[in-house]
């Protein structure tokens, strides 16, 4: 029997629209853009204008990024899950202790 309300957050994960990475701050992106604008330089005989390494930059950004960000999210679940893991062992507190204190 189904719910009169259809919510999207039970659909499987590969079923969700994913949320929009967010983008990298001005600042992060310009250091980005400078570092592969250097990378560029010293790799390639021909220069490269920062028209194209920002070309190639948002390109990467686009194509690659989302891989990288699904690996990192990957990286931190199975932390978090190896935290989680071991949370009982961590936090467990030994019970009946009042009168084994008491002697």
């Amino acid at each position: 029997m189904h719910s009169a309300s259809w919510n999207p957050a039970h659909r499987p994960a590969k079923h969700r629209k994913a949320e929009a990475m967010k983008p990298l701050s001005p600042t992060l992106r310009k250091e980005a853009v400078t570092s592969l604008e250097q990378f560029c330089d010293e790799q390639f005989d021909e220069p490269v204008g920062n028209l194209a390494v920002e070309a190639l930059f948002d390109f990467m950004v686009a194509e690659l990024g989302p891989l990288f960000y699904n690996q990192g999210v990957k990286d931190a679940q199975a932390r978090i899950q190896g935290v989680i893991t071991d949370l009982d062992q961590e936090v467990y507190q030994e019970p009946f202790t009042y009168w084994r204190r008491k002697r």
